[in-house]
């Protein structure tokens, strides 16, 4: 059945490209899903059984009841694939007789261009509002006749922002010597290359889907070293790399609001009004419908056009909002155009792309996190060149390139960090994970969870629910996300109340903010044979809840933010040898087995002290943050550091480490730290987190005690007294530097000419006692984001003028005195340069 099933989903993957053209293969790969789960589900469920009832160290006895129910079980099985081999005869019989070719099975190689019935251009107004920067930018790089190669300059984006529609203006503004020679498809690219061989040319490739594409196209577009240049307009960011990969591509943004609103009163009124004449009464509502567009060009062009038929009142726009759905006819073109992306996609990154529609609207989504979800399912191929993290990772970076996810925070080292969706986008992601009942989405409050055991959904996600029953499970579902918000949220009623030891082939299971100590007996989700990733965040957990689980594949755990009854500590200490991630909080404690842990990557934030010696079976470690709790005597803390020292000996594979010393701000902490020195990973240490008052009582530290590759720092509560600025701005690798809580305990910061050559991110956290800070000329010569939080007696900022590279600037302050002062009039010289600043009072961390 397992070898019955690998073809199946062999038959699943080539006719997905077919299945969007032709109505009857829609149907028929709908039931070849539907029984490519039905197998599934009957061996998983088998495995579960043979799992809990094997015969072990038992009496004699209990082994025969045993082995009774797993022959009960076999007979079940039995009749269970007899059903399914009819299943399957039928489906087989129905492919021929719809006469539906499968690449593999009737050796035919389907066409794999995505089907796009018309040609729709992104935006049908050539006069579409925010493209003028845009416009000069790139043709400002198109006329630097200081690059005499032949330049591919890509435009990259969604569908519906604009693409063509830039280029085109680009190409308007150019003055062109217009010849069309006669040309046939035979002799294309001959004639092309002579055309060209001697002239200096502009070239537009509107729409260019692979790089496999621009290959073809390339070998009739000659180099005459005449700065001659190629735009191409794509999806990919892969496309434009392939193209031409020392040209960095024009990442085309979003409308802003204001823009928006313009292009949306453009299009509904059919000619250009001034802001100043926007009618006051459809002002708010249009608001409320520019949002829904998130600066999507052609979402405001097709909803433009909707209210151009609507009378000119509130009532008719309000309606229309209330109402609006991009699935009718007036939203054909929209939806279609934002369809191709998703159907372009590899067979293997849909349900990776599908997976988003699972979190709620504006969630903020961990990169990270949803990575090691995909891999718990199953939807990460394998590769035996790199690990499946990795392969993950390029997974996202994959769907990111194409514009399918917008990056919203990267992590230190490139990464996605945190990610979200486009409005728009995301609708799809939801219409097309109900189409494939691939998830079942609970996304409004009051929403019915009882119908659970009726719908039997692959994936559930949970979001604003309310049962009205208890016991409510489904038994063939892999994943259950549910969604709190915060710790204990009005949510947790409604998750309190489901009944998850039914729930027996959860691969991925996530609580966020429930009340776990709240559980009945006969709710706790023990035996999850086939769990792979538990994320509790910001739970309220039992202290033995470990204890109640049976892990066999579990790989991910989850627990930030946790806290346990009377805020104890919650301890691991289940064997499980598949354990490769960790998250902890400062409360959780895992305990170590030696020689059975070797498969663990990350230790992130886990409390660990006594059996410290045992982090030596974890020789792939990756990512080690601990915390040690309650050491206040230096001895003790030297001796902690040697042992840690002669531990980390084995784990040459370590980029991130971290270590802090718990305890209460203002208490004298000492943190067993001396310097990185001396480790053997010390040369790929990347990035370092530091809390707490280091043990040797070091006033301000040397170059040497940190990697020399250090990428990004954080140090808080360190309490160091002199100005550290002239030691970390000789570290030259440093791109982030996060000076947290009580880090530095001085009044003066100086950054000196040559100093940070390569930070781009500096963040000042709560320095209570900082009151000037000098920037001279030269200094951080490429920094773009700047954060200032709390530093209370920073009255002015330093001349920001001479950092001409900064993007971003955050200051946020308690006392609106002072932020009033930040405001004057003195200062806002100072500061114009920048793109973005906000001044204001955000205590958020």
């Amino acid at each position: 059945m397992q070898e019955e099933l690998l073809l199946i989903q062999a038959y699943l993957r080539d006719a997905d490209s077919k299945s969007n053209k032709n109505e009857s293969v829609k149907m028929w790969v709908k039931q070849v899903r539907d029984i490519a789960h039905r197998i599934e589900d009957v061996i998983d469920t088998f495995l579960v059984e043979i799992e809990e009832n094997h015969p072990k160290s038992s009496p004699w006895y209990r082994k025969v009841c045993m082995w009774l129910k797993i022959n009960k079980q076999k007979l079940k099985l039995s009749g269970d694939l007899e059903e399914i081999t009819q299943a399957i005869k039928k489906i087989y019989q129905l492919r021929i007789n719809l006469e539906i070719t499968i690449r593999g099975a009737d050796n035919e190689q389907i066409d794999l261009v995505p089907f796009r019935p018309t040609k729709p251009t992104d935006v049908d107004d050539s006069e579409v509002v925010g493209f003028e920067d845009d416009k000069r930018n790139i043709i400002k790089q198109l006329l630097d006749t200081n690059i005499s190669r032949r330049m591919v300059l890509s435009i990259v984006g969604p569908g519906g922002l604009g693409k063509t529609t830039l280029a085109l203006k680009v190409f308007k503004s150019a003055e062109l010597e217009k010849q069309n020679p006669p040309v046939t498809d035979e002799n294309l690219q001959a004639e092309l290359q002579k055309s060209l061989t001697s002239k200096r040319y502009l070239i537009i490739l509107d729409d260019v889907w692979r790089d496999s594409n621009w290959e073809q196209l390339k070998t009739g577009l000659p180099d005459p070293k005449n700065a001659s240049r190629v735009i191409i307009t794509s999806r990919s960011v892969d496309v434009a790399l392939a193209a031409d990969c020392n040209t960095q591509p024009y990442k085309l943004r979003y409308l802003n609001a204001d823009e928006s609103i313009a292009l949306l009163f453009r299009k509904a009124f059919q000619q250009h009004i001034q802001p100043e004449k926007y009618p006051l009464n459809l002002l708010q509502v249009a608001e409320k419908l520019t949002k829904k567009c998130s600066g999507l060009p052609l979402a405001l062009v097709v909803l433009g056009g909707i209210l151009s038929r609507k009378e000119r009142n509130y009532t008719a726009w309000n309606t229309t909002e209330e109402t609006m759905d991009w699935h009718d006819e007036a939203g054909k073109k929209c939806s279609q155009v934002l369809a191709m992306s998703y159907e372009d996609l590899p067979y293997e990154l849909k349900p990776c792309f599908l997976y988003f529609a699972s979190f709620p609207e504006d969630y903020k989504i961990s990169g990270e996190h949803v990575t090691r979800m995909w891999m718990a399912e199953g939807f990460v191929p394998k590769d035996g060149a790199r690990t499946i993290e990795d392969r993950a990772e390029k997974c996202l970076e994959e769907l990111v390139q194409r514009c399918l996810i917008q990056v919203t925070e990267k992590s230190w080292n490139g990464y996605c960090e945190y990610c979200n969706m486009h409005d728009l986008i995301r609708d799809l992601a939801i219409t097309k994970a109900k189409e494939e009942n691939f998830f079942t989405i609970f996304s409004k409050e009051g929403e019915d969870v009882n119908q659970l055991p009726a719908i039997k959904p692959r994936r559930a996600a949970l979001q604003f629910s309310t049962l009205t029953q208890h016991g409510v499970y489904s038994e063939n579902t892999r994943s259950l996300l549910c969604f709190g918000f915060g710790q204990y949220s009005s949510n947790d009623c409604s998750f309190s109340k489901l009944n998850y030891s039914g729930f027996s082939l959860l691969r991925v299971l996530t609580l966020q903010g429930v009340d776990m100590t709240k559980f009945t007996q006969t709710q706790w989700p023990n035996g999850l044979v086939h769990l792979r990733y538990l994320g509790l965040r910001d739970c309220r957990i039992p202290k033995d809840l470990f204890s109640k689980f049976s892990f066999y594949n579990l790989e991910t755990i989850d627990l930030k933010g946790s806290v346990s009854v009377n805020r104890g500590i919650i301890v691991l200490d289940v064997l499980i040898p598949t354990l490769k991630h960790v998250y902890g909080f400062w409360n959780f404690y895992l305990r170590l087995q030696w020689d059975h842990h070797t498969n663990l990557q990350t230790l992130n934030y886990v409390h660990i002290e006594t059996e410290i010696v045992e982090l030596a079976c974890c020789i792939n470690l990756r990512t080690l943050v601990i915390n040690f709790r309650g050491i206040k005597d230096n001895e003790r803390a030297l001796q902690m550091w040697q042992n840690l020292k002669v531990v980390l000996r084995r784990t040459e594979q370590l980029v991130y480490f971290g270590i802090e010393q718990f305890g209460n701000i203002m208490r004298r902490r000492l943190l067993p730290f001396g310097g990185t020195t001396d480790l053997p990973c010390h040369g790929k240490i990347q990035n370092l987190y530091l809390k707490g008052k280091w043990i040797r009582d070091i006033c301000v530290p040397s170059v040497e005690m940190f990697p020399p590759n250090l990428i990004k720092l954080k140090l808080t509560s360190s309490k160091l007294e002199e100005d550290p600025m002239p030691i970390l701005e000789k570290l030259l690798s440093l791109r982030i530097l996060h000076l947290g809580t009580y880090s530095y305990v001085g009044t003066k910061l100086i950054c000196s000419t040559g100093g940070f050559p390569n930070l781009e991110k500096l963040r000042l956290h709560w320095l209570p006692n900082l009151c000037h800070w000098d920037i001279e000329e030269g200094a951080m010569p490429i920094l773009r984001h700047l954060r200032i939080d709390a530093c209370l007696s920073l009255k002015a900022l330093p001349e920001l003028q001479k950092v001409p590279t900064l993007q971003e600037l955050v200051v946020n302050y308690p006392l609106p005195e002072a932020r009033e002062t930040m405001q004057g009039d003195k200062d806002l010289h100072k500061i114009k340069h920048i793109p973005f600043v906000r001044i204001g009072r955000d205590w958020s961390a």
